[in-house]
Parts: structure tokens; sequence; C-alpha cells
């Protein structure tokens, strides 16, 4: 395999299957002796399997990184292994999508001390935590579990090789895997007891953190170089929560009845039919594959590599269960193709195919993601049929853009090198973020700041941003909960500055309040 590749796209040609093969052999007896020497509660018949799935998510990019993938996916199957345990602890209480620090902080907390008495789950899974968040990690090298000293390995190894805003996301959605297996353990046991299950949502959303697909996949965009990564975010990690939400649906149907022996909940306990939970699954991937088409159309590696992990696992649980991988399927998954509560199947990915035609919605979107232009006519018409936006929407930092870069404002913007904008509350707006000659990014002042007022503006009323110094008024129009359609009215100019934002997500490094 061709290592000197860009890791920007995936290669035009055919990646050939001897190549995949050639990163997957050279991973897999490092894989098995890490496994062993570390001692990790994982089978080693299946590390020809871990590195064969991870060649094949991103087959063009070195070897190197199927063997810091392969390693990763270990872990997790190890770390669901410990957690399974019959006396692993309740989850201790923490925020919904905790930043490396709170979730740290959470781990620290009553409750989530060493209350089983002589278990060490408790200790284990704080440690985990601490070394997701940066702390403690001279001591975990030399600590006496295994796990803590693994995680360690595949943590430095991610920070040293991967981009920070991006190792920033994976730490981020590892710390939702151990809530959502601890959340898990905890269903179960009050099952055990008696107690009630769980609402569908609810399980979703924590068996789509502990399927693994989420924390595969964001550790390879944090392996890519691919350019402007950042900021196609908000629609990847969209199109990510419905794969991984769709691959927890198949897993639960594939191994229904191991896990009702294992004394788990899944959702055909909670009550999905099989037919249900198999028509939510496609849905799903569906839904995952629409909003990924304008990028994968475009060549981001980023979407390809999600597409390829979502069809290697739809793939692998119409076949078997992981978890017992020398049993293989001889008969239809539930719910699916030959089976009788299956209706109608239409398989995930099945032939090439061309891209569903897309909407001017879904245009500006990929025109977006790839930072390219768009007349001023179309974005008009788009701008007038989108809905307002409210005060709520826009809190936050958002990282803009132009659809042009020959107008008069468009090149002010650029000689500024304009970043975006921060919205504290309704009186207090920070319009000129912009980056310095390091390209940190700070809060430009010299124009004055804005705030947030109700305007009806060409026939609708919305939260538009007014400066306070300068005669101009920014509107916004809502693309998604994420994304902006914005235009620039400014007096006396002849034509209108059409532009966007992209929430930049909180898990990512916010930019310097400092002024320069």
């Amino acid at each position: 395999m061709d290592t000197s590749r860009p890791h920007s796209h995936p290669p035009r040609e055919i990646v050939s299957i001897a190549d995949t093969c050639s990163a997957a052999l050279q991973s897999m007896p490092r894989l098995e002796i890490w496994l062993k020497e570390l001692g990790l509660p994982v089978d080693t018949a299946l590390v020809p399997l871990m590195c064969l799935q991870a060649a094949f998510f991103t087959p063009w990019l070195p070897p190197e990184t199927c063997y810091q993938m392969s390693r990763l996916t270990v872990w997790l199957m190890a770390v669901d292994n410990v957690l399974d345990a019959p006396d692993a602890p309740d989850a201790p209480d923490a925020p919904d999508a905790p930043d490396a620090a709170d979730a740290a902080d959470a781990a620290d907390a009553p409750g989530a001390a060493d209350s089983a008495g002589p278990d060490r789950t408790p200790t284990r899974v704080r440690a985990w935590h601490q070394v997701l968040a940066g702390r403690g990690s001279d001591s975990s090298d030399s600590s006496d579990d295994p796990m803590t000293r693994a995680l360690a390995e595949i943590a430095r190894d991610l920070h040293r090789d991967g981009r920070p805003e991006l190792t920033a996301v994976w730490r981020k959605s590892m710390h939702q895997t151990l809530i959502g297996m601890q959340c898990e353990g905890e269903t179960a046991r009050t099952a055990a007891a008696g107690g009630g299950v769980p609402r569908l949502t609810d399980y979703l959303r924590h068996g789509a953190w502990t399927i693994g697909v989420e924390q595969q996949v964001t550790a390879l965009w944090a392996l890519m170089d691919e350019p402007g990564l950042p900021r196609r975010l908000p629609v990847l990690l969209g199109a990510l929560r419905e794969a991984a939400t769709a691959i927890r649906l198949l897993n639960d149907l594939r191994g229904h009845q191991r896990e009702q022996s294992e004394g788990k909940t899944d959702a055909l306990a909670i009550g999905l039919t099989e037919q249900e939970a198999y028509q939510r699954a496609e849905a799903a991937l569906e839904s995952c594959r629409r909003a990924l088409a304008p990028l994968t159309a475009a060549g981001y590696g980023s979407a390809v590599a999600l597409e390829r992990v979502a069809l290697w696992h739809a793939r692998m649980y119409h076949r078997f269960d992981p978890v017992r991988p020398g049993r293989a399927a001889t008969s239809s998954l539930p719910g699916g193709p030959g089976s009788a509560a299956h209706a109608r199947h239409t398989p995930f990915v099945p032939q090439p195919r061309e891209a569903p035609a897309m909407s001017i919605e879904q245009e500006v979107l990929d025109v977006i993601a790839s930072g390219g232009q768009c007349d001023n006519a179309k974005l008009a018409e788009l701008f007038d049929r989108l809905e307002p936006v409210d005060t709520d929407l826009l809190l936050g930092t958002w990282q803009g853009g132009g659809f042009e870069h020959t107008s008069e404002n468009a090149a002010l913007l650029t000689k500024m090198r304009w970043y975006g904008k921060r919205f504290v509350d309704a009186d207090h707006v920070e319009p000129l973020l912009c980056r310095d000659e390091d390209g940190t990014v700070f809060s430009y002042e010299e124009m004055g700041l804005a705030t947030l007022h109700e305007v009806i503006y060409r026939g609708k009323q919305s939260t538009a941003m007014v400066y306070d110094q300068l005669p101009i008024i920014d509107h916004f129009r809502r693309l998604t909960d994420n994304v902006l359609l914005c235009v620039m009215d400014k007096k006396e100019s002849p034509t209108d500055f059409f532009f966007h934002l992209t929430r930049v997500p909180a898990s990512l490094p916010q930019p310097s309040s400092d002024d320069k």
C-alpha cells in the first residue's frame, strides 16, 4: 500500500483487496502480541476480524492507522466485557454530553467512589475517565490495571498523530461510551430486581454510544488531514448518530436471544417487534446515506469512512453475532429478508446507484461543506423559504464563510481573516471573530460589538444582529439547527451579501476572547 498517499480524500481508483488484506496482515501479529501482553479480556480469535474491519474502513490510509483502530476496537470490546460483569457499579451522575473535565469530575463525585467494597470497577472507571481527560497520564503507564494502561497508550498515540480539535470529539465520545455502558448495567440490574424498563428513546441514546461506531469514526476523523473537516462536523455528526442508532438496532436483532439469557435489556425487550426494529434500522441507515451523499460524491474521506464503517457493521450483523464469532449465522436476521416478520427490505448500499436528487437546501449545504460558490438568485430564493431563528438557537460560537470571493465585502472579510461570530446573549455579540498571524481566533472589536433584536425582513420576523457602530444588520434563516443562511443588509449597499454560519461544537476548543 502506498503510505505516502495524501489523506485528504480516498483515492479515486479502486483500492485492491490485496491492499486491504496487506494492512490487516501487518496489524494482526502486532495486535495479538499487544492483547496478550496486556492480558485484556478479549478472545484472541477475534484479532483477524478486528484488523480486517479496520483495514476496510479506510484502505487509503497507512497500515499504522489500521493497527491504531484495531487496538481501539479491542479496547471497546474489553470494556464491554468488564462492565457487563454482575458486580459492575451503577453509573455515576454525569451530564448527557460531558466534556473531558466534566466527565472526569463526575467520576470523582460522590456516588462514583469505591462503594462496591472489594470490587475495583468504580476505581477503574474513574481512572479511564481521567485518562481521557488528560489527567494522570504519567501514572497510567505504570497502573496495575491493563485496561488503564491500554487506554493511556491509545489516547497518547491518537493525541500524537491526530488533530487536536478532532481528538477532542473522540475523547467526548469515549466518555459517553463509559457513561452509557454503566447506565446499561444499571438498567439490567433494575430489570432483574423487578423494576421497569427504560424508555426507548433513552435506551437508543445510550445504546448508540455503546455500540462503538461513534468511537471508531471519530478516531478515524482525527487521523485524517482532510482540509476543512471541522466545518463539516454538523452534517457528519448527524449522519454518525443515525448510523450508530441503526447498528445498535441490528445488534439487538442478531443477539437478542443471547442477551435475554444474560439478563440484558434491548430494543426488543422494551417492546419493539422484530419487523419494527429492522425497519427503524433501515430508515436510519438510509437517512445517514442521504445526509452523506453530497460529501461522498465530492470525495471527502470523512464521509466515505463513515459510510464504510456503517456498511461493515450492517453486513456483519446480517451474517453473525461478533460476540460469538464461531457460530456463523445460517438464518436470516430477525425482521430481515427471508424472515416471517419481514414485510419489505431495501438492502443498505445494495448495488452502486446514483446519489438521490438534491433539493436546493442540500445543494447549498454541499456548497458550504465544500467551500464552493453559489449565485445570489438561488440563495435569495432559498432564504425566503427558510424559517426564522430565535435568540436561543443563535447562542454560542459559529464559524462563517461566504458564497463568493470577489465583492468588496468578501475581500474585506478575507483581509481581516474573519473566522465567524460569537453570540453570548442578546446584549453581547462579538460579530467579528478573526484569526491573527498565528491562527489564534480573537474578537476584533475596533468596529464595535453588536446586539440581537427582533426585525421584520423580507416579510418574516426573526432575530437579527445589529452592529453597535456600523449601519449593518445581519439577518439569519435556519438551514439546520447547526447551519444558518445569512445576509448582510448594509445601508446604501446596492446588493445583499450572503454568507453562512456553522455552529462550532461545544466539544471543540473555543476561540479566545482576549483582544489583540
